[in-house]
């Protein structure tokens, strides 16, 4: 049996996912070079991952990060520590291949804390919004729609890379990933909206997108991009077009002023502290800033003291000077991923990062 059947046999006997779903998405987004598996005594594949390549966007830089789906052992396995073994190889994997970190998304709340021994912190929230059947999305701009199918699939994707880098710390998705998620949305019988606004300076161009699916009695809206707050309303008064009388719950950027709970949506691990810091004094020159950081997994990586100044850093574990921070890899991830209130409290230019239409 190959690895790939190895790993569909686990996933399919641990996750709930529909047998023409688990067939779309190993012959979509699975790949045999990102997956990871561990073997029992006898050689049998016991736990397996997948360490996905992604991109962030990090403080006006583009900086590569992992990310890991489908983490599931072996019913018969369990309860043995493969899983643990598979994780800290996959964090030495992603080090090694460049990252500056990796991200998931927690199948259910109990792993929130087994991530936790490995280093992962939670960091990527959604504002969840709720409408009731009622509510129109009332716009100020005047706004058309177009069914996404009908959208030259270049014009598609460059209006779709356009809108989601406007975000300064996401998760994107290549050219790609925007071809497994419609599929994915399609598999799910879902909808797929596609807003288009003319204006003097751009002309007729796509201003928002928004994806959606029906959860029980409500629309669960998973994203909406825009290019602003009145183009995205613009988006679910389309949605709102299509689904008349059910009430919305809308993951939002967790920065939205507009309300909602802030909830907690994924985890993120730095593996390469370094490129994260030297991200952020490239952004902010100005800054100035003594830390010293521990990580008993990836010590050589990651534990050392860093001085930041003139828009770099520089290692220097002979330093004996005052640490404006002392940290575990961990709470860096906290801090640096905090709102920008508490990253001024920890003299941190801190950024609220997003992650969102991962197939979870």
């Amino acid at each position: 049996m190959s690895k790939r059947d190895d790993i569909m046999k686990i996933w399919q006997e641990s996750f709930s996912d529909s047998r023409s779903y688990v067939t779309m998405y190993f012959d979509r987004v699975y790949r045999d070079d990102e997956a990871l598996v561990i073997a029992d005594e006898s050689g049998v594949t016991a736990s397996s991952l997948l360490l996905q390549h992604y991109s962030m966007t990090f403080h006006g830089s583009t900086l590569p990060v992992g990310y890991i789906a489908g983490a599931a052992t072996r019913r018969s396995r369990r309860g043995h520590g493969y899983m643990s073994r598979l994780m800290n190889d996959a964090l030495k994997a992603s080090a090694a291949r460049g990252d500056m970190l990796v991200s998931l998304i927690p199948a259910r709340s109990a792993l929130y804390f087994f991530y936790k021994k490995f280093g992962f912190s939670t960091v990527f929230y959604n504002r969840e919004q709720r409408f009731t059947s009622l509510h129109r999305f009332p716009t100020e701009g005047e706004y058309s729609s177009r069914p996404a199918e009908s959208i030259a699939s270049d014009d598609l994707w460059s209006a779709f890379d356009s809108l989601q880098h406007l975000r300064p710390c996401y998760i994107t998705h290549s050219r790609r990933d925007l071809d497994n998620i419609v599929a994915d949305l399609d598999e799910d019988g879902g909808d797929f909206v596609v807003v288009e606004r003319d204006d003097e300076d751009h002309g007729p161009h796509i201003s928002a997108m928004a994806w959606a699916v029906m959860r029980d009695d409500l629309l669960l809206v998973t994203d909406v991009m825009g290019e602003e707050a009145d183009a995205r309303t613009a988006a679910l008064r389309e949605l709102r077009r299509h689904h008349p009388d059910v009430p919305f719950l809308v993951l939002g950027h967790p920065d939205d002023t507009t309300g909602g709970r802030l909830m907690p949506r994924g985890m993120a691990r730095v593996v390469n502290a370094s490129m994260l810091l030297g991200a952020v004094a490239s952004a902010y020159p100005k800054w100035k800033s003594s830390i010293r950081v521990s990580d008993p997994l990836l010590p050589e990586i990651n534990s050392h003291t860093y001085i930041i100044k003139d828009g770099s850093v520089i290692v220097d574990d002979s330093y004996t000077g005052h640490l404006d921070l002392d940290v575990s890899i961990d709470v860096l991830a906290d801090i640096a991923f905090s709102s920008r209130r508490i990253g001024e409290v920890m003299n941190f230019p801190a950024v609220r990062p997003m992650i969102s239409l991962m197939l979870d």
